[in-house]
């Protein structure tokens, strides 16, 4: 694509979007967005192969601009260690697994939602963590949704993943990234201690109600002490949860658990460590438990990976995403994300493609192109 051409899409593209968007963001962030919606599309590699090292002051001012928001609208403002959306329930939601810096499903995912935009802008995002490691372009892959959410942040939300943590991404491969960009330590370290800040204020999840169902998304699963374990109220323990540290070990072990914790339908009752990996797993009396005392309906939540792109437990009231389809330098299966419309029973959700079920959607191109035209040039969603 040549620079012409990507100019004139952005411009094509900024004058639809820009009355849905924030109007009062500052230039950079849209000239950034479009920068890789445009410029980077399905080529990442050759894109951001010789990237100029002097954008790290772009990164480090637009990861600025994300620690504001956060602080205004998140940790200080009427959200907090949740995000409550109290839009009403007659919004359509999309929410998104890991994405583990796979620019390539990031990308295909965000052009079929400003493509939704357009017909609907009511629409509802929510990523659900794990934005780095894993594949080679996590800065530019992270950057990218950071800038999404800043110029739609009543569309666009984010939350806590286990690898936004200073001792995870470190070990797999984000840090490295990093410093590889910034080539010194003097220019790694400042940036660095941002991105980290950023990380430990995001949100350990997300609540709305979709039609009459109520939906909570997390990252890993459900709050619990796996030595001593009862159901919790999640209104109970929210103002104790010490979640806004850079490293889950500081963390109380409610917020580690909502980060790191399985599904395990082979646990007969109650909740326990997994015996290989010492991540806690619960089993589907204490989901049920959970569930039935906080008054959810459905539980969607990313962390763990499936060649399938997801998985459904428990009469489909447990679903995990995971929207990448690399994984250490592999490919390893399908990337799915969902949609949740307010007619939607979730007994029917399953992948679209088979044609047995509802909102469960494949990132892929063609496919999500046929989507636009089944849902939103028909205007079925459109409120």
């Amino acid at each position: 694509m040549s620079d012409t051409t990507s100019n004139e899409n952005s411009n094509e593209l900024r004058a639809i979007l820009y009355s849905i968007a924030r109007q009062d963001r500052p230039d950079y962030v849209w000239q950034w967005f479009f920068r890789y919606f445009a410029g980077a599309g399905l080529e990442p590699e050759r894109y951001f192969k010789n990237e100029p090292n002097d954008l790290l002051e772009n990164y480090f001012t637009l990861f600025s601009m994300g620690l504001e928001l956060l602080k205004n609208e998140y940790s200080r403002g009427k959200y907090n260690k949740f995000i409550r959306d109290e839009n009403p329930s007659n919004s359509t939601y999309y929410f998104v697994g890991d994405t583990h810096g796979s620019f390539v499903d990031t990308y295909q995912i965000i052009d079929y939602l400003i493509k939704a935009f357009q017909v609907n802008p009511k629409i509802k995002v929510v990523f659900l963590g794990d934005y780095v490691d894993r594949n080679p372009f996590d800065l530019q892959n992270l950057a990218f949704i950071l800038s999404f959410w800043i110029l739609f942040p009543q569309n666009v939300f984010l939350i806590r993943g286990n690898h936004e943590d200073s001792s995870v991404c470190s070990r797999y491969g984000f840090s490295q990234h990093l410093y590889d960009k910034c080539i010194s330590k003097e220019r790694f370290t400042p940036i660095w201690e941002l991105i980290i800040e950023f990380f430990s204020k995001l949100p350990l999840g997300f609540m709305c109600k979709v039609g009459d169902k109520k939906i909570l998304a997390l990252h890993g699963g459900i709050p619990f002490d796996v030595n001593s374990y009862r159901p919790l109220k999640l209104q109970d323990i929210e103002p104790k949860l010490n979640c806004y540290q850079k490293e889950h070990f500081d963390m109380d072990t409610f917020s580690q658990t909502m980060l790191w914790a399985d599904p395990d339908p082979q646990l007969f009752e109650g909740v326990a460590p997994n015996p290989k990996t010492g991540r806690p797993r619960f089993s589907e009396q204490a989901f049920n438990d959970f569930m039935e005392l906080n008054q959810f309906d459905l539980l969607l939540r990313g962390h763990q990976k499936f060649s399938a792109g997801y998985n459904m437990l428990w009469n489909n009231r447990l679903i995990t995403l995971f929207s990448t389809s690399t994984y250490d330098g592999r490919t390893i299966g399908k990337a799915k994300f969902l949609r949740v419309h307010p007619e939607i029973n979730y007994e029917q959700i399953g992948e679209e493609r088979l044609g047995k079920g509802y909102g469960i959607l494949d990132v892929n191109t063609d496919f999500l192109n046929s989507q636009i035209i089944k849902y939103y040039n028909g205007k079925i969603e459109q409120k």
